[in-house]
This record gives structure tokens, C-alpha cells and sequence, in this order.
């Protein structure tokens, strides 16, 4: 690599990190606070990321199906899996995500991984695309064969099942800690 080429490259807007690493920052933060916090931490920073990506990509594409095609575009590239939107309703805001090879999944090194980096950052897109709070959750996935759908919507009823979930996951991370003492 000539020092033209490597300096052009320092320019891009972006960097690389390893499926290891990320997990590794993942554990880091469940270390520091707990499993549930950690999912939290990752889903808000992220849904930052994902909001800040729609209104960039909103000033090229003309239409919201345009803007879902770029970021499935993009996110292939820059090795995220294989996101496809299904089912979706643009008028209502709803619908299904299809990740085949979802980045999380294949750096998570266990069964807990709850894909709240991808889950965030598409939350983040999608609330900036429709102009309203949306969330993101998980319907099934499936770590054999590596491919995972998710839903969204506006609705209250998905916060809800995921504010079920999240203290769940509180209470049995707290008992499971008063058995140490």
C-alpha cells in the first residue's frame, strides 16, 4: 500500500471491528452493570445511530421504501447480514425484519445474545422514517441456522412485551445474585 492509498484510507468514514471484539464489549458492559443494562446501554446508543443514518440517507432518498432499500444495501456492505423488510405497512408504521447472518448473532459467543445493537439501531431508523417513537423486537431466532425476525412498531403493546421481558430478566439476574450472598 503506497502512503496515498493508506492515508485515503484513514479518510473514509468508517472503521472495522471484529464480530470478537464487539462481544467482548458487550460482556464488558454486562460485567460493569448487569446483563439487562447493558441491553439498554446498547439498544439507546445505538437507536441514536440508526436516527442519525435516516436523516442522512432522507436528504438522497425521495420515498420510505427508497430509504429501507439503501439501509438493507448498506448494511450488507458493511457486513451487518442480510436485513429484508417484510409485511411492512408505510402508512401505519409496522411490519417485519428478516436479518440472515445478523452481525450480533454471529459475535455473541452464547445463547443470551438479545440483538439490542441491531434492534436499537433499527428502532433509531425507523422512528426518524415515520416520525414516530418506534421499537423494535424479537419474534424468533434461530443461532443454527443464523437468521433471526424481528418486528416493529409504534405500538404500546410492543413496549410492553418488551418491558416484560427486560424485568424479567431483572428479577431472575437479581435472585440469581442473592444466592451468592
Amino acid at each position: 500500500m503506497t502512503n496515498a492509498s493508506i492515508e485515503k484510507k484513514l479518510l473514509e468514514s468508517y472503521f472495522l471491528i471484529q464480530f470478537e471484539t464487539f462481544n467482548e464489549i458487550r460482556s464488558a458492559l454486562e460485567e460493569m452493570f448487569s446483563p439487562s443494562a447493558a441491553s439498554v446501554i446498547l439498544y439507546e446508543s445505538a437507536k441514536k445511530c440508526g436516527g442519525h443514518l435516516c436523516e442522512r440517507m432522507m436528504e438522497k432518498a425521495q420515498k420510505r421504501e427508497e430509504a429501507l432499500n439503501r439501509l438493507s444495501k448498506l448494511k450488507l456492505e458493511e457486513n451487518w447480514g442480510k436485513i429484508s423488510f417484510r409485511d411492512v405497512d408505510l402508512k401505519k408504521g409496522y411490519g417485519k425484519i428478516w436479518i440472515d447472518h445478523p452481525f450480533e448473532m454471529m459475535a455473541c459467543s452464547d445463547n443470551q445474545c438479545g440483538y439490542a445493537f441491531i434492534r436499537g439501531f433499527l428502532a433509531g431508523f425507523l422512528s426518524k422514517l415515520f416520525n414516530r417513537d418506534m421499537t423494535v423486537v424479537n419474534e424468533k431466532c434461530n443461532k443454527e441456522k443464523k437468521h433471526c425476525w424481528l418486528k416493529f412498531a409504534s405500538s404500546v403493546a410492543l413496549y410492553a412485551e418488551e418491558a416484560r421481558r427486560t424485568r424479567d430478566n431483572t428479577i431472575k439476574e437479581m435472585s440469581l445474585k442473592q444466592e451468592y450472598y
